[in-house]
């Protein structure tokens, strides 16, 4: 068969599903020796791992989404006689030769929430073309039990048609014993201790700036900093300027994008890994965390329990109080901290990228049938 994955995410900000599509093309390397890959990318990419013969990487020079996947995505399927095109990233174009399976991450494009998650255009173009997407695919992967119960209430999905392949955690995420390397890292980014951890964007589904009027209530009684690592996002300047407002700067601390290895280091060296979300498709830092033996708080909503299972302290994120509540529980209880980490280093063990890689494999030799 010829397949075909549409990867230019990897040339774009690294996040979700960027992690998700560099896995399992890894993965994929490793277990298909005898079907054709074509990756589509925008620029070259160090994927830091081999692609054997049968993969072939096409770059694209034009950093236009809009081109990228509703004309050359198109042109290429047929000149190339596409069998299965996957499409990491929600949408692709009716247009697309063969058999098209979008992976959806979440569709909190069609929730009735109280905020907007993203940019005005980038919001029309996904409430557009993820029902049209769904009506012209052979499969809908998503990658939570979560996800998949919305796809069926907001998008009116067959249940037939809906595969769940949950998510993975690579093994780099683990627990170092290395006191040197973990003081490097101190010292590098001159970190205070002890201290609370969040990675990721700041946009208004992580709940930050509730977060931060639960820190403020119990800041006093801890000697605890926040720190806060990933890129720019859609209004993070709201949460920046209540950190300034509330004279927070030396307790709660950007340290913007960090290296892979700084991640890892990160989890270890945390007290607590906060991830208090108002919705999350599946909730990939949990897992990370927990595999580093990190323990976390994170939300009774969305897929959030559905990831942690017994690895976590949960929380109403809607709530400040008991979000201030946890943290100082955490902090002051060392059976319930020792409870979870083992709880956590468990349920980790469940979830791999080599699971998720062949449950995608075993879909795709099911067109030959």
């Amino acid at each position: 068969m010829n397949i075909a994955i549409n990867a230019r995410v990897l040339n774009e900000r690294q996040g979700g599903p960027a992690r998700y599509t560099l896995n399992i093309i890894r993965e994929l390397t490793a277990i298909d020796n005898i079907n054709r890959y074509h990756i589509l990318l925008y620029d070259t990419l160090d994927f830091r791992f081999p692609l054997p013969k049968n993969f072939t990487v096409t770059i694209v020079h034009l950093r236009s989404k809009l081109f990228f996947d509703y004309v050359y995505i198109p042109l290429f399927s047929w000149l190339k006689k596409i069998d299965i095109f996957l499409f990491p990233k929600n949408t692709f174009s009716p247009l697309v030769r063969g058999k098209k399976i979008p992976v959806y991450h979440d569709i909190v494009y069609f929730e009735n929430l109280n905020f907007r998650e993203f940019k005005f255009f980038d919001n029309l173009h996904h409430t557009i073309m993820i029902p049209v997407a769904s009506r012209f695919s052979w499969i809908d992967l998503t990658v939570s039990n979560f996800t998949a119960s919305r796809m069926k209430a907001l998008l009116n999905i067959k249940p037939e048609k809906i595969r769940v392949v949950k998510e993975g955690v690579e093994r780099h995420f683990k627990k170092i014993t290395d006191r040197k390397k973990l003081a490097l890292t101190t010292e590098k980014y001159r970190l205070k201790t002890p201290f609370f951890f969040f990675a990721g964007s700041l946009s208004p589904r992580k709940n930050m700036r509730n977060l931060i009027t639960a820190f403020l209530k119990i800041k006093d009684s801890i000697p605890h900093c926040i720190y806060v690592t990933g890129g720019d996002s859609w209004r993070d300047s709201e949460v920046h300027d209540m950190i300034t407002k509330n004279r927070l700067q030396e307790r709660v601390l950007k340290l913007g994008l960090i290296s892979e290895e700084d991640l890892v280091m990160m989890y270890n060296l945390a007290d607590c890994y906060l991830y208090p979300s108002l919705y999350e498709g599946f909730g990939l830092p949990i897992l990370e965390a927990q595999a580093c033996g990190c323990p976390v708080i994170t939300s009774s909503l969305s897929s959030c329990p559905e990831v942690a299972g017994a690895g976590a302290l949960y929380v109403d994120p809607r709530d400040v109080n008991d979000m201030a509540r946890a943290m100082l529980e955490i902090v002051k209880n060392n059976k319930l901290r020792n409870r979870i980490i083992a709880e956590g280093s468990k349920n980790c063990k469940e979830y791999s990228w080599q699971k998720a890689a062949n449950e995608i494999y075993d879909i795709f030799n099911e067109s030959s049938f």
